[in-house]
């Protein structure tokens, strides 16, 4: 529904941890047009340039809280409103040279009166940004 809105141009950022490479975060949004409760998010995809990265590597951060994307089923007191841009953080030994990479990230809801699961799919060329986020 709101597909082309899902991934935040600007918004890509190489990541250091104590001065070593640690990966890469980027801005996401919800393709739907209300919030949910965090335990509604089946999945998220994401592949950068073409490499794949799987659920135990990503963390998603809503509102100044972190939650794994493996866990995100058990969390039932947390919400990701519509418009709201969560920091998807992929944890890797290497982060992304400058210049532009392509960008590829998928959504997968559970709706409650829904029959289906609703996938939100967006892909774009992003720029990596200026700055070094620091895991805490």
């Amino acid at each position: 529904m709101f597909d082309k809105y899902m991934v935040c141009e600007d918004s890509l950022q190489a990541r250091f941890v104590d001065g070593r490479p640690a990966g890469f975060q980027l801005q996401l949004r919800l393709p739907y047009y209300r919030g949910l409760g965090l335990s509604m998010v089946e999945t998220v995809e994401l592949s950068l340039d073409g490499e794949r990265f799987h659920a135990e590597q990503m963390s998603l951060e809503v509102h100044g809280n972190r939650y794994r994307l493996d866990r995100l089923g058990e969390v039932a007191e947390d919400r990701w409103e519509f418009g709201e841009r969560a920091v998807l953080v992929v944890d890797s030994d290497r982060v992304p040279a400058s210049g532009p990479h392509q960008v590829d990230a998928s959504i997968a809801l559970r709706i409650s009166y829904l029959p289906f699961t609703l996938m939100g799919h967006d892909s774009k060329s992003l720029q990596l940004q200026e700055g070094n986020p620091h895991d805490a």
